[in-house]
């Protein structure tokens, strides 16, 4: 077994499964459930008609099997205002250990759960982690994640193709449902050299505001996503 302690973005793993930190309410609206729900959204709505029903509950796993890379819902909170519980953090891991053999999972990424929008000290989360999964078998790989904001994924790539490519704010408003003067707020940021990953694009503040709102932040990564899968094409500029 690999066992590996990182700096960066969980989303440029290669691991079979990725971990997310879910509440039990079908609320992903802050830290890195967030990042999950703009990315995978068939994701998130499978979540959310699952909490509607109230069958989620805290310490459960909630596997998403519809991606690559699966994705693995640790619920270690109930409602999404409260925090995270220790022990909800340890019934998760422990079922994880118990049970990744027979989901088939042979690499995994997780972030340190619980340690930012959880409350939960970083070092008592470090230790817990370290615990379970720093001595697993050989037949898995694991990495754990400190979040770098500032570490490009494959979605911020993306988007510096896009901008690299020279393509009009009125082509892209055309396939993105973004509107033109957006995408010139999007690459006037750019130009900057102080945004490096999708994080910096979603809070970068001109004049007291953020530059984009949900909305577009939305179909911003909808439309990076189809991008980087080569799944959409922009049309040519009439003239």
């Amino acid at each position: 077994m690999a066992y590996k302690e990182l700096s960066g973005n969980i989303f440029n793993t290669s691991a079979m499964a990725i971990v997310n930190t879910v509440n039990c309410v079908g609320a992903m609206g802050k830290g890195i459930a967030l990042d999950f729900k703009l990315r995978y959204p068939e994701m998130f709505k499978e979540y959310q008609h699952i909490c509607s029903q109230h069958l989620l509950k805290p310490g459960q796993i909630l596997p998403y099997r519809k991606t690559s890379p699966i994705i693995l819902n640790f619920a270690i909170k109930d409602d999404w205002k409260d925090p995270s519980r220790i022990e909800w953090v340890e019934e998760t891991l422990s079922k994880f250990v118990t049970n990744y053999q027979q989901m088939g999972i042979t690499s995994v990424a997780f972030p340190w759960m619980g340690a930012m929008n959880g409350g939960i000290p970083v070092e008592i989360i470090k230790q817990l982690m370290r615990k379970y999964l720093s001595n697993l078998p050989d037949d898995i790989d694991v990495e754990i994640y400190d979040f770098d904001p500032k570490a490009p994924c494959n979605l911020f790539k993306a988007l510096v193709d896009v901008k690299e490519n020279k393509y009009s704010s009125t082509q892209l408003e055309e396939v993105s449902q973004i509107k033109a003067r957006y995408w010139e707020k999007i690459f006037l940021a750019m130009a900057t050299n102080s945004v490096s990953s999708m994080n910096g694009i979603c809070h970068f503040i001109v004049d007291g505001k953020r530059i984009i709102g949900k909305t577009n932040i939305e179909r911003l990564f909808v439309f990076l996503t189809q991008y980087s899968r080569h799944s959409i094409q922009i049309p040519d500029t009439l003239f």
